[in-house]
């Protein structure tokens, strides 16, 4: 089954959709009826720039399109419900140049939520590619194990990812090939492709075998972590 809790996507429950829906028209309706009893104008229309970035967090991508629209309707009908001190051939003006301000952030914002759901399909794509593997795949980020595919499992003598997400390969590495290993993982890191012709193992269950490894640098929840490939020496 393939891990997809790396998956970098904002919502990730029903619930929390629907929250951050309610937050968006409760802020919404407070501007809106601030806008209808003062007189203020563009003071209080940058305030709809928070709802707007609220939409980041849902998981439809043409929300802020949409709620762009929205306020574009709200601040024309405000037009004729709030109060002026400026005549109304101004106080249009002002609403077509904020709705323009709205309209470019907009589109920044869907930019952005496209390239996040772009990542995070990739994301899954390669999970499960390597989750098929038969060489073992680590992702070694911060010094610990961030995710190892089954074929990994099964080489360091493992029957759970649980027992091994967290932990630091080093410790399973016999300490005469450590140097070398820390050596390699730090040129990777930089983003060299390294290899470690043999490397001796220690197991899980207590038994020793060498591999060999493959290390380059990758991209893995929001960080750059480094992807190890074992396989038999």
């Amino acid at each position: 089954m393939v891990d997809t809790s790396g998956l970098i996507w904002p919502i990730q429950r029903r619930d929390d959709f629907f929250r951050i829906v309610a937050y968006i028209i409760l802020a919404t309706a407070l501007i809106f009826v601030i806008d209808v009893i003062t007189p203020l104008g563009v003071m209080i229309w940058i305030l709809y720039l928070i709802p707007l970035f609220l939409t980041v967090y849902l998981s439809w991508k043409y929300a802020p399109l949409v709620m762009t629209g929205v306020f574009i309707l709200i601040m024309a009908v405000s037009l004729f419900m709030s109060p002026r001190d400026i005549s109304i051939e101004y106080a249009l003006i002002d609403r077509v140049f904020f709705a323009l301000i709205l309209i470019v952030t907009s589109i920044f914002i869907e930019n952005y939520v496209s390239n996040v759901e772009c990542l995070a399909m990739n994301e899954e794509r390669y999970r499960h590619l390597i989750e098929w593997l038969p060489e073992g795949i680590i992702v070694y980020q911060q010094g610990r194990i961030a995710y190892i595919n089954p074929a990994g499992i099964r080489l360091l003598g493992s029957d759970r990812k649980d027992d091994l997400i967290g932990r630091d390969i080093i410790d399973m590495i016999d300490p005469g090939f450590r140097k070398l290993f820390l050596e390699r993982v730090a040129q990777a890191a930089l983003g060299a492709r390294m290899d470690i012709d043999t490397v001796q193992l220690i197991r899980q269950d207590g038994s020793e075998m060498s591999i060999g490894m493959f290390l380059g640098t990758i991209f893995w929840d929001n960080g750059s972590a480094v992807q190890i490939v074992m396989r038999n020496a």
